[in-house]
């Protein structure tokens, strides 16, 4: 029994990794295909050669990242280092404070491992194809502030579980529930005015046109705004975007100044249009039902987990250890989350649909499309890609579906 555990945790772990790859494979070979006539105009030849050279460029560094994690990983499971860093922690560090060991030691270890890939592709890649902005300073900056992020959240979260498995037993699933589910409403409410403001500069949006605009337009929908920000995302990358972050009277639109320098007024207010489609269909509010369902289903096959005696002895463990029963759950488990994402991905592509044909009928459908266009260009966007990968990963459908929607044609 103990070798078959040991060895379905090594195959499935294994199968998932290379199943990854086939997809990512497929979608690498679909760069390839004709472009269909509703996107055909989004690049010119010259341009279309220097995005394929950058997406290979990109996916070659993203494929030896992701083959040097599967072989360390499976290293460390097969050959014990995973089982010698649960030991020493639970010889190191008090019950409970062992688990938070755990895993610090295993995220500093990550972040080392990364680094030289986020380098790589900050300063070579993106700095060759004119997307970074960012100097070493800032990046070497952002890394350390985002570790200690890291750590402090995900410390709180680590410790909300091994707290509730420690205190609640077989209730345990429902207390992590609970207190997970606090801690991400907290981000997600205060994510612009707390968490951001520590890698980004955010202004107010100036008085003018556009900002009288966008006030008119959540006037006219009856939606309630409480700040319109500018991001310094130019400090960092010339990539465009925008987001809106928070619910009900916490909602706050942040734009990037890259959009405000490349798009003018009609195209800045249907991407505004566009997240206000988004908050009139109450798509945040689904997005976080399905996640919380989600997460309560992950939690009661975690805790069956955790409790599992054979777990520890498959791997030789003479004594529990809940970080080490997360981290093998993490890797054995892949199957579920990629079916919870094949299910919600394609609940939010169609949010997308709609929150286009919403920005459409309050701008114009001619303006959405050229909006769609010129992200698309400006971001080096894949047009062609492979139906299996955009099910697995994409949470909003290609840009020629979209287009082809806005238009009422067949992409």
């Amino acid at each position: 029994m103990d070798t078959f555990i040991f060895l379905g945790v090594v195959g499935i772990y294994t199968l998932m990794t290379l199943f990854d790859a086939y997809a990512k494979r497929l979608n690498h070979q679909a760069r390839y295909r004709p472009l269909p006539p509703v996107v055909a105009d989004v690049y010119d030849e010259a341009a279309y050669q220097r995005w394929l050279s950058y997406s290979g460029e990109r996916e070659r560094l993203s494929n030896i990242q992701s083959l040097l994690s599967f072989v360390l990983i499976l290293v460390l499971l097969i050959g014990g280092g995973f089982r010698w860093l649960a030991e020493w922690s639970l010889q190191t560090a008090p019950e409970g404070v062992d688990t938070l060991l755990f895993f610090g030691v295993l995220a500093l270890f990550s972040m080392v491992l990364s680094m030289p890939f986020r380098y790589y592709r900050t300063f070579s890649i993106e700095e060759r194809y004119g997307f970074n902005r960012s100097t070493r300073r800032t990046f070497f900056t952002d890394r350390l502030k985002g570790a200690v992020l890291v750590m402090l959240l995900g410390g709180v979260l680590l410790g909300l579980l091994v707290f509730a498995h420690a205190t609640f037993g077989a209730f345990f699933f429902l207390a992590a529930f609970a207190g997970v589910m606090v801690v991400l409403l907290f981000i997600n409410l205060f994510y612009v005015r707390l968490i951001l403001p520590l890698f980004n500069r955010l202004e107010p949006l100036e008085e003018g046109t556009l900002k009288n605009r966008i006030e008119a337009l959540a006037a006219a929908e009856d939606y309630e705004i409480a700040a319109i920000s500018v991001m310094d995302a130019s400090r960092r990358s010339s990539k465009l975007n925008a987001f809106f972050s928070g619910f009900s009277r916490f909602r706050r639109v942040v734009l990037f100044d890259t959009l405000l320098e490349r798009f003018d007024e009609d195209e800045v207010l249907a991407v505004v249009a566009h997240e206000v489609g988004h908050a009139k269909h109450r798509d945040a509010r689904r997005n976080l039902f399905f996640s919380a369902v989600s997460l309560l289903l992950l939690l009661v096959l975690l805790y069956a987990f955790v409790e599992s005696d054979a777990l520890y002895d498959a791997f030789g463990l003479e004594e529990a250890h809940f970080g080490f029963a997360l981290l093998v759950f993490s890797l054995v488990a892949r199957p579920i989350p990629l079916l919870l994402d094949l299910a919600g991905n394609a609940f939010t592509r169609r949010m997308e649909y709609r929150a286009d044909a919403f920005a459409a009928a309050r701008v114009d459908a001619d303006t959405m499309v050229r909006v769609l266009k010129r992200l698309a260009r400006e971001n080096y966007s894949h047009l062609t890609p492979h139906p299996l990968y955009v099910m697995l990963h994409y949470s909003h459908p290609p840009i020629k579906d979209r287009i082809a929607a806005l238009q009422g044609e067949s992409a």
